[in-house]
């Protein structure tokens, strides 16, 4: 056992671990195509977020007159600000239906809801088909959907756009899972946090990216406005799908232009990692009865809910009550999730830093950095209830500061997720990972419900929501959460010695999705 300890240490150490960073490596590719994956996909969810409120009348009934409310619920005082370009501004918004705020929820949530269906059956198709397939087809689906939503919006009606958009959200549901997959072929155990880290920075740059480049195509007249969001993004789906299909491949030994150097390099350090068809009967009341898998599992629900309900709704908080232009809030939309972008890679730096150097236990790490992302932005999205459209500045702070810092959940439950139980690593990721669906589902649908009038009260309750739910999952983690493996977890092999290396590993699994929607299942064990 020291010497399987030992060996694992000296290939962590091993210069061929600068092969990842080879311009001709082989793995990088991979890497950098998911990244592209989740990117122009995530686009194409994230896009209707900012687009919507450009689809919607502002004098519509159904729509409660959300200039004339907010004018009203502030007594006008918000009126001066904008005295000469608040006409203006909000022409910016003017659409063309009529639909209503629980229409409007309903479309967000069911995209969520079809990639609930998926994710589930979506690590079996990857492994059966291929990823490279299952992925193509499923983003051919994206494509399609996105394509047809303006001409299914106007000659249609909302419903058939909640149908199209089922459609879609099943379509990227299996990205995760043959992710997952790829990873799992691709990479040796202690290079899959930076495959992960590497891949899901397509999560950051597609909301980036969708919020305010959308915001812009809006404007843009000449391709009939709003509609420009989804034809200009479906045709980046189309390229990608060329490029998916043509430079991805399923395994190492299917490809021919790999070097032998590469492919010893990770056959030799695959060793240690088996399927989870080689694992005995799953424990499932043990997994569910867990304090530690609960603690996980009710942090990655607070997680996506926040994260998916800010993504979703964020663009229509900043038009109705801080009285953003639609340029403004195109850049105001995309700030948070570019800090979250960078405090994501310095919180998981510092964590392995911490651990590594043997400062703290992995323990005391992980439920720090989970105190950090779930009671630290609790707090500061509370503080959000204080300011208004008279305060825009220090309320956009706050939203920034609140997201930027909920990175702390990488290194915490996600953490805890691999650690807990190594025997049965891809069973709790996929059952955290449901966790994080169901989310996904209910975010944007509590939040329109609440909203529907567009009253600015209205928000504090939504802030209300998601501070008692960061905060109250946060505690429940510091109690309950741990990242040592469970007795009933571990490979009958394993012993105390091969814990430490097991824990050292900090993962980045997230959930989306922000979008969707930055919450991967683990299809991994190491043994």
């Amino acid at each position: 056992m020291e010497l399987e300890k030992t060996n694992l240490t000296t290939n962590r150490e091993s210069p061929k671990i600068s092969v990842l960073w080879s311009p001709y490596s082989r793995r990088l590719r991979i890497a950098i195509l998911l990244a592209l994956a989740l990117g122009i996909e995530g686009l194409m969810r994230s896009n209707i977020n900012m687009a919507m409120i450009c689809m919607i009348k502002n004098d519509s009934s159904k729509s409660q007159g959300i200039v004339k409310n907010n004018f009203s619920e502030y007594g006008g005082k918000c009126m001066y600000d904008n005295i000469n370009s608040s006409r203006n501004s909000f022409k910016q918004y003017e659409g063309e239906f009529e639909w209503s705020g629980q229409q409007q929820s309903i479309i967000f949530t069911s995209f969520y809801l079809g990639g609930l269906f998926s994710v589930i059956p979506g690590a079996y198709l990857c492994t059966k088909f291929g990823s490279k397939y299952v992925v193509f087809w499923g983003a051919i689906l994206n494509v399609a959907g996105t394509f047809l939503t303006p001409l299914t919006a106007r000659y249609l009606g909302p419903y058939a756009v909640v149908f199209i958009r089922f459609l879609m959200g099943t379509g990227q549901g299996i990205l995760v899972p043959c992710m997952n997959v790829l990873i799992a072929d691709w990479f040796p155990m202690f290079e899959k946090s930076m495959a992960v880290a590497i891949a899901t920075t397509g999560n950051q740059i597609s909301v980036i990216t969708a919020l305010f480049f959308t915001a812009e195509l809006c404007q843009f007249k000449l391709l009939g406005g709003w509609p420009a969001a989804f034809y200009v993004y479906a045709i980046i789906g189309t390229i990608f799908c060329t490029i998916w299909f043509c430079y991805v491949i399923d395994r190492p030994e299917l490809d021919k232009k790999i070097t032998q150097m590469e492919i010893d390099f990770i056959s030799d350090n695959k060793k240690r990692i088996i399927n989870v068809s080689q694992t005995n009967t799953i424990p499932w009341m043990k997994i569910i009865t867990s304090g530690p898998v609960l603690a996980a599992s009710l942090n990655s629900f607070a997680q996506n809910f926040f994260n998916v309900g800010l993504v979703t709704y964020i663009p229509l908080y900043y038009k109705t009550v801080l009285r953003a232009n639609l340029t403004s809030n195109g850049i105001m939309s995309a700030l948070p999730f570019i800090v979250q972008l960078v405090t994501k890679i310095t919180f998981a730096t510092t964590a392995d830093y911490l651990k590594k150097n043997m400062l703290m236990s992995n323990t005391t790490v992980t439920k720090m950095f989970n105190f950090i992302g779930s009671v630290g932005a609790s707090l500061i999205i509370f503080l959000v209830t204080y300011f208004d459209c008279e305060n825009r500045v220090i309320a956009v702070i706050l939203i920034i500061m609140s997201v930027g810092i909920s990175s702390g959940y990488i290194p915490g439950y996600n953490t805890s997720i691999v650690c807990i139980a190594p025997k049965y690593t891809a069973v709790v990721g996929s059952y955290c990972r449901i966790w994080a669906q169901f989310a996904s589902v209910m975010a944007p649908f509590t939040i329109g419900l609440l909203v529907k009038s567009n009253n600015p009260k209205d928000w504090n309750y939504v802030f209300y929501i998601l501070t008692t739910l960061l905060f109250s999952c946060g505690v429940h983690f510091q109690i309950y959460g741990s990242s040592s493996p469970m007795k009933w977890a571990k490979f009958e092999t394993q012993d105390e010695e091969l814990d430490e290396p097991l824990q050292n590993e900090t993962t980045l699994n997230e959930s989306n999705t922000i979008d969707k929607g930055d919450n991967e299942s683990k299809n991994l064990k190491i043994r």
